[in-house]
């Protein structure tokens, strides 16, 4: 991607560093333009509070490295020892494009579907976006939402054992106005000796929060639902830990079954932990992985992501926390 001028302008756009596109010379040979992105974001300075330019930069552009490549580990490296940036958990990572494709699928994508929305439909959007968090685990950050008035979901490779808890705070809030300054943003601690539960093989883990913040912001309802391949998703999330974001409109579900939900965007990445939801604003399935892979037969490249099914976690809970997250 970064060998094109439109794939470093998307870089920049993605990374929330859209101040520096005119600054930078995009055109060149990647090594040229990466040495004037580094050295334009390192004397550009902070961007907001605690978020370095260069830290925001880097923290972007590690999600199109391996899981644990030596590059993103190089990456990781620096933002720790320049305290940077808290780099963002890993994600889980997929390599294969279920279902079929054809090259005439691609065109509807884009042009095949009436997308005109109720204005309702942003107001609702707006309501459920205050239960997402970011979550901070000290090494690296991720993102999160309330199920119930204490009871927060995330990806077990966020919060993988009770231990991490230590350590980690949840902000909600942490978001901009439409003039680019910060909201004024709360965080939570884990309930001492309160509930977690985890499970590795569907990447989810539980965790109950001192307070009330389902309460004080919000909690979102669930769908036990099957999506069919065409369905539209919309995803609120703390990309490389940025502020909150959304992703909508051309998010399309291209395979679905009882455990997993499989989707292209257009937007580059999205942060481990965060609701997937479905044009009622009903969460189907909690995002946990991604790839940038070649669609088969048109052999262009979307960034596809992965969340397991709401439903799948659903029928894996305990009784007793399933009797309190019903949907």
């Amino acid at each position: 991607m970064f060998g094109t001028q439109r794939g470093r302008r998307q870089i920049l756009d993605f990374a929330g560093l859209q101040d520096l596109i005119p600054l930078v010379d995009l055109e060149g040979e990647p090594f040229v333009v990466a040495s004037q992105i580094v050295q334009t974001s390192e004397s550009y300075g902070r961007v907001s509070y605690g978020r370095d330019a260069l830290g925001v930069f880097l923290n972007a552009i590690q999600e199109f490295f391996g899981g644990s490549s030596p590059e993103r580990l190089f990456v990781q490296s620096i933002l720790k020892q320049y305290e940077l940036m808290t780099p963002v958990k890993e994600p889980e990572e997929i390599t294969q494009w279920q279902g079929p494709s054809r090259a005439q699928d691609v065109l509807e994508k884009i042009v095949g579907e009436n997308t005109l929305r109720h204005i309702a439909f942003l107001k609702r959007g707006l309501e459920v976006s205050r239960a997402v968090a970011l979550v901070d685990a000290g090494d690296w950050v991720g993102t999160g939402f309330m199920i119930t008035s204490t009871l927060l979901i995330s990806n077990n490779h966020v919060l993988p054992r009770s231990e991490t808890l230590e350590k980690t705070s949840f902000r909600f809030n942490y978001q901009l106005t439409f003039e680019g300054a910060e909201e004024m943003a709360k965080s939570y601690a884990p309930k001492a000796g309160g509930l977690f539960h985890t499970n590795p093989n569907l990447d989810y883990s539980i965790v109950e929060l001192d307070g009330v913040p389902g309460d004080d912001w919000s909690t979102v309802s669930l769908s036990t639902r099957t999506l069919s391949k065409g369905s539209r998703v919309n995803i609120i999330q703390h990309p490389a830990g940025q502020p909150k974001q959304i992703s909508f409109q051309n998010n399309l579900v291209e395979y679905a079954d009882d455990t997993v939900v499989q989707y292209v965007t257009s937007t580059l990445n999205g942060s481990s932990g965060s609701p997937v939801f479905d044009d009622l604003w009903n969460v189907v399935a909690l995002h946990h992985a991604g790839g940038i892979l070649p669609e088969p037969q048109t052999n262009n490249f979307y960034f596809r992501n992965e969340g397991i099914a709401i439903s799948a976690i659903l029928n894996d809970l305990p009784s007793d926390i399933r009797a309190s997250v019903r949907p």
